[in-house]
C-alpha cells in the first residue's frame, strides 16, 4: 500500500469519525450539563416547599388583607441550545412539527427565571408575587441569509405585594 492510498484512507475514515465524536460529545455533554442544572434547581425548588411565597399569575392577591406596599419585581436569563439540540432541531425544522429537542432547556428557562423572581421577592420582604408574566425571546444571528438560534431570553415579571402586618 502506498503513501496516498493510506492517506486518503485515512482521511476517509478520520474525518467522519471525528464528527460524530464531536456531535456525539456534544449530545452527552450536554445532556450531562443540563441534567446537572436541572437537579441543581430541583433542589433550590425543594428547599422553598411549604413556606408562604406564593408567585402566581391571578391579577388579585390570594388573601383579602391589606396591603402594606407594592413593586414590580423582574428577573431574565439567557439560555442556549447545545450543538446536538441545533443539530436535531433544524432536521425537525425541515419536516415541520414540535421540535423536542429545545423542550428541557425551554423548560428549564422558565423554571429558573420564576425561582429567581420568588427568590427576589423573599429577600425583598415581599409575602406574595401576582400578575406574573414569563415572556421568551429567541436571540438569533444571521449567517448567510439563514437565521441561527443562538439563544433563548426569558423575562418573568410581577407584582410583589407586601400585606399589613394586622388583619383589618
Amino acid at each position: 500500500m502506498d503513501n496516498e492510498t493510506l492517506y486518503t484512507l485515512i482521511c476517509n475514515l478520520f474525518f467522519p469519525v471525528l464528527g460524530l465524536l464531536v456531535w456525539g460529545g456534544s449530545w452527552l455533554f450536554g445532556n450531562l450539563h443540563q441534567n446537572k442544572l436541572l437537579l441543581k434547581l430541583d433542589t433550590e425548588e425543594k428547599a422553598l416547599e411549604g413556606r408562604t411565597n406564593p408567585v402566581t399569575n391571578l391579577s388579585k392577591p390570594s388573601q383579602a388583607r391589606q396591603i402594606a406596599s407594592s413593586s414590580l419585581v423582574m428577573e431574565s436569563i439567557s439560555v442556549g441550545p447545545s450543538w446536538w439540540q441545533m443539530l436535531m432541531g433544524g432536521i425537525k425544522n425541515l419536516f415541520g412539527g414540535k421540535i423536542n429537542s429545545y423542550d428541557k432547556m425551554l423548560t428549564y428557562g422558565r423554571r429558573v427565571v420564576i425561582h429567581r423572581l420568588r427568590m427576589q421577592a423573599i429577600q425583598s420582604g415581599f409575602d406574595e408575587v401576582i400578575n406574573l408574566r414569563v415572556e421568551t425571546a429567541m436571540i438569533s444571528k444571521k449567517s448567510k441569509g439563514d437565521d441561527k438560534t443562538a439563544a433563548f431570553e426569558f423575562t418573568a415579571y410581577g407584582t410583589a405585594i407586601r400585606y399589613s402586618a394586622s388583619q383589618d
